[in-house]
């Protein structure tokens, strides 16, 4: 039986059922703590208790059976009844075309897990020549498929959806409480766990006109995800309020603003690329 989705097939059953992971332990007399193990995907249930949570789903699915664990997420989430659902919690997907979408997603199943954890990301200031902003980005996978990211600075909070096409992950995003969007495109990591991306993100700037600006950026990674969403949403939190977004130039590596500086180039006035073959986007280091 397939169980690399496991975890998010059982994240969309609770759901779909709009129940908690002590309410699944109790109706299948299991201990909370190991449905959450479940739902985190350090473990995979034995054939006892995956037999005994099938039989639990099929009293609240009609026609539920231990072979539609074999489905993927699409499939799986159709079975469930909430494609339509899914479908609607995914602003603009309708605007990709379905063999691209479905690409990405696929993408984003393989190797969304590469990428989910804490990340800081700097970029030159807009408004001060020759400083550096940084922020705090958590990346985490979302049960229908699509890899789930929110930034935080300043105030302003921006969370989104992003697809896994060849190396590159498109992102986009919005902040509600100011009516803005994101959009992004970085390097990603072929084979190995993502340590250090870099790309380009277009975003509004906060002055009179909401003027549209695109960042040269590069991400690193600073922690990891600890498996339980709810603690991992209060540690983002608390590392945005204790954010301090300016970076002295000192504190930026000399490698790192060197590679944001040549994101523009003489050569091509106004333009902003980063190109894939002098990227910094890499995996773990190798120690000697």
């Amino acid at each position: 039986m397939k169980l690399d989705s496991f975890s998010d097939k059982l994240a969309l059953v609770l759901k779909t059922l709009v129940m908690s992971r002590t309410g699944l332990a109790a109706a299948i007399n299991v201990d909370k703590s190991l449905v959450g193990r479940w739902v985190a995907g350090t473990v995979s249930p034995s054939e006892h208790n995956l037999a005994n949570l099938t039989r639990y789903i099929a009293t609240q699915i009609d026609g539920f059976t231990l072979l539609d664990w074999e489905r993927d997420l699409i499939g799986f989430g159709e079975k469930l009844g909430i494609s339509d659902n899914a479908k609607a919690e995914i602003a603009g997907a309708g605007l990709i075309p379905d063999a691209i979408f479905e690409e990405g997603l696929r993408g984003a199943r393989v190797r969304g897990a590469a990428y989910e954890g804490f990340w800081r990301t700097i970029r030159a200031s807009s408004d001060l020549p020759g400083r550096y902003l940084r922020d705090i980005t958590m990346i985490r996978r979302r049960p229908d498929g699509l890899i789930g990211w929110t930034t935080g600075i300043e105030g302003e909070r921006y969370g989104g959806w992003a697809l896994l096409l060849g190396h590159q992950f498109f992102s986009v995003g919005w902040d509600e409480q100011h009516g803005t969007m994101m959009f992004a495109i970085f390097n990603g990591v072929a084979r190995q766990r993502a340590e250090m991306l870099d790309g380009l993100s277009v975003a509004t700037l906060r002055d009179a006109g909401s003027s549209p600006a695109c960042s040269a950026c590069v991400m690193e990674r600073v922690g990891d995800l600890s498996g339980d969403p709810a603690a991992d949403d209060e540690y983002f939190a608390d590392e945005v309020e204790a954010l301090d977004p300016l970076v002295p130039p000192e504190e930026v590596p000399e490698k790192i603003r060197e590679h944001l500086a040549r994101s523009v180039t003489d050569d091509a006035p106004g333009l902003m690329r980063m190109f894939f073959a002098t990227s910094m986007a890499r995996g773990p280091l190798l120690e000697a």
